[in-house]
């Protein structure tokens, strides 16, 4: 910027005159085309703009932007340039910088003595911008009441719209200015005047949420139901404002409360997205439909489950809103948008009322509800979901926004479903109904309720849980009577890892009881064949037999004696594999030895023909490997045939037993089969195998050991 120019911008009038007095062009321009007499008029320095007009400079010349001097005066509301500009003639109507002439910035500045001044002196006061907007549109979008009265008086036109169609009436009903709309509509304005967007004054006052406004405008005849070009009608604005006052008015003055915008949305829709739940149960009240559906096919639902409002949904559930539905592309459930707003309130209530059915439907991206959950790591919402049992296994693969959702998943697959209902009654135990063991195990209680089964000499064993929340049989032996066995069993299990024996967890003891904790299974095998048919056991029986075998030779490569396998003695755990147990009759062979020499102990009916022999004769017997094998003989039969015992009914077995005499074996219509049990069941101890050999009998051979029950990959997202 050259000297002069910055002389004029700052007002100082000596540097100016000597600049001037030195050559310098009072003509001299900006690289916009700002003249020495724009920056002199816009500082507000009369004394420069006298000097500089009095040296020739042009009053009339005009910047890039068409502005003259005379515009910055007014902007800056210099009266006093103003009037000198003017008397030397400045043009005051000039316009052609299309923002407007030097009336509109006197009425945007709500100068009134400059507005009366410039239309005193020819102003054409229905001048108009480039957007078609005259000085009254400034003075009312301004709020300058003593201006539009001023220019209305003098005839300007109240119902000239600009090129947005906004008149002077929808800028009043913009500012809430109540006395311009009374003044305007007195003279004249019409009252349902539409703008571009087909709004009127009645629209943007409902929008501003202004009662006053609405109420004088409806009761002078504007009408409560003209929509705009996107259909909205003053109802909308009212509810999407949040303004009950302004609905009410409306709703008793006749508007319809099931009006449709262009995107089908009803005030409902709005009063919901404004957080507003004393409108939305006014509207309701009224008539409004509450499954009402947007082109987009959300309700109401949809969108207080995205505003997050409980209270929302739990009036509109109350009031007959479907939890099931979708919105249009049919992958947000009602259930999906409260997981993807990570609000697990909702998801509760919701799942409360219907929407657990829609917990497995998915996006176009094929992921559930629990699917999103778990990758957005909303982990309150992945444990409402588990409060509420559903199914992580029908997943493939669930990626974890967290690790701990990672391990509340990878526990929740460890958890029984069977005794799923004992479990939960006794985690809502309060402490002083707990029975204390010891720090380890959380929750135990020697009730009635929480009884898995029971054994003999005054053992029974229960559901617990750890301090890890890891779900545990705890089995509860009386002392001193089996003592002995349970530190046998203790001693046992804590030598053995297989996937086909309980698993071992700790052991605890008080003056009264010692405590034997293993894993959690779902049932004894007895109950799983009792509760498969025929046709299920004929296909899976050979996997389960191989399973129950696999265990045996892991205790017997381990040099440890069953002594006491049965059906109730093989549990079956939440994946659905045998697992041996009751491991206090066992016994460990010394290096070395085959034998062990001992009484004839275990279960009648289960023993074979050398155990019973000993025990009928109150001797020591010898009991091998091959003993445990003649029982799961008999429990693979069993397995096959559906709860039977290859040597008859129950008051005949000892003695078909004690005969090799297998009188039911010819029910087992597979030769294979019958081959294969006749094998491990033979009366001489030497004819049957190991457990290694009868692996690999040909019944077996080509049996998957485990097909395991799906599950779903568990990882981290590495987000």
């Amino acid at each position: 910027m050259s000297g002069i120019l910055a002389a004029a911008e700052t007002g100082n009038f000596q540097e100016v005159k000597q600049l001037v007095e030195s050559g310098v062009e009072v003509s001299e321009k900006d690289d916009d085309g700002k003249a020495v007499l724009h920056y002199a008029a816009s500082s507000g320095s009369l004394e420069i703009v006298t000097y500089l007009v009095e040296q020739g400079a042009d009053i009339n010349c005009k910047n890039v932007d068409n502005k003259t001097a005379l515009h910055y005066a007014a902007f800056k509301d210099s009266l006093e340039i103003v009037k000198y500009l003017v008397e030397h003639g400045a043009d005051v109507n000039f316009e052609k910088n299309g923002n407007g002439s030097p009336l509109h910035f006197a009425a945007q500045l709500n100068s009134l003595e400059m507005v009366k001044y410039l239309l005193q002196h020819g102003a054409d006061i229905n001048c108009k911008n480039v957007e078609n907007k005259t000085a009254l549109h400034y003075a009312a979008h301004y709020k300058s009441l003593e201006v539009v009265k001023y220019l209305v008086e003098l005839g300007a036109e109240v119902n000239f719209e600009s090129n947005h169609n906004d008149s002077p009436l929808h800028y009043a009903a913009e500012l809430n200015s109540l006395e311009m709309i009374k003044y305007l509509v007195e003279y004249g304005a019409d009252i349902n005047c539409k703008s571009k967007s087909n709004a009127t004054a009645l629209s943007v006052a409902a929008r501003i949420g202004s009662l006053e406004i609405v109420e004088y405008l409806v009761e002078h005849g504007a009408n409560v139901n003209r929509e705009n070009n996107d259909n909205d009608s003053p109802l909308h604005y009212a509810a999407r404002k949040g303004s009950l006052n302004v609905v009410k008015y409306l709703i008793q003055k006749g508007a319809n409360v099931n009006f449709k915008n262009e995107w089908d949305n009803t005030a409902l829709h709005y009063a919901v997205e404004s957080d507003s739940l004393e409108i939305v149960k006014y509207l309701v009240e009224n008539g409004a439909d509450v499954n009402c559906k947007s082109k987009g096919m959300a309700t109401a639902l949809h969108f207080a489950v995205r505003k997050g409002s409980l209270a929302i949904v739990e009036y509109l559930v109350k009031n007959g809103a479907k939890v099931t539905t979708k919105t249009r592309r049919g992958d947000k459930t009602v259930l999906y948008w409260a997981c993807i707003k990570d609000n697990e309130l909702i998801v509760d209530y919701l799942l409360q009322h219907g929407a657990i059915k829609d917990t497995h439907k998915t996006d176009r991206l094929g992921r559930c509800c629990l699917v999103k959950a778990c990758y957005d790591g909303n982990t309150a919402v992945v444990q409402t979901f588990l409060k509420f049992k559903v199914d992580i296994r029908k997943e493939v693969e669930l990626l974890c926004g967290n690790e701990e959702i990672a391990n509340i998943l990878n526990l929740e697959l460890n958890k029984s479903r069977k005794h799923r209902e004992k479990i939960e009654k006794l985690k809502a135990l309060s402490d002083e109904k707990l029975t204390k063991v010891g720090s380890t195990l959380k929750c135990f209680s020697a009730k009635k309720d929480y009884l898995l089964g029971r054994g003999c000499m005054g053992t029974f064993v229960y559901v617990g849980i750890m301090e890890d929340g890891s779900e545990v049989a705890v089995k509860r032996i009386l002392v001193p009577a089996s003592e002995d066995l349970a530190e046998n069993e203790k001693n046992i299990l804590s030598r053995v890892v297989s996937p086909f024996i309980v698993s071992y967890r700790t052991f605890l003891e008080d003056a009264t009881f010692v405590y034997l904790i293993v894993d959690l299974c779902e049932e004894t095998l007895k109950e799983h064949v009792e509760s498969k048919t025929i046709e299920y056991l004929r296909e899976y029986g050979p996997r389960m037999i191989k399973q129950i075998l696999s265990g045996l030779k892991c205790l017997h490569d381990l040099g440890i004696l069953h002594r006491d396998l049965k059906p109730l003695n093989v549990l079956v755990d939440n994946e659905g594999r045998m697992r041996l147990t009751d491991f206090g009759l066992s016994r460990v062979l010394n290096e070395d030895s085959t034998t062990v020499d001992t009484l004839g102990k275990g279960t009648l009916e289960w023993m074979p023909a050398e155990v019973i022999k000993a025990r009928n004769a109150d001797e020591i017997g010898r009991f091998k490997k091959k003993s445990d094998i003649h029982a799961s003989g008999m429990i693979a039969f069993f397995i096959l045939t559906q709860g039977e015992h290859p040597f008859g009914l129950w008051h005949d077995r000892m003695r078909n037993i004690l005969a090799g005499n297998p009188i039911y074996l010819v029910n087992l219509e597979d030769p294979k089969a019958k081959k294969f049990v006749s094998w491990l069941i033979s009366y001489k101890i030497d004819d049957r195998p190991y457990a290694e050999e009868a692996l690999s009998h040909p019944f077996l051979d080509q049996v998957e050991i485990y097909e395991e029950l799906h599950k779903p990959i568990i990882s981290l997202t590495g987000r």
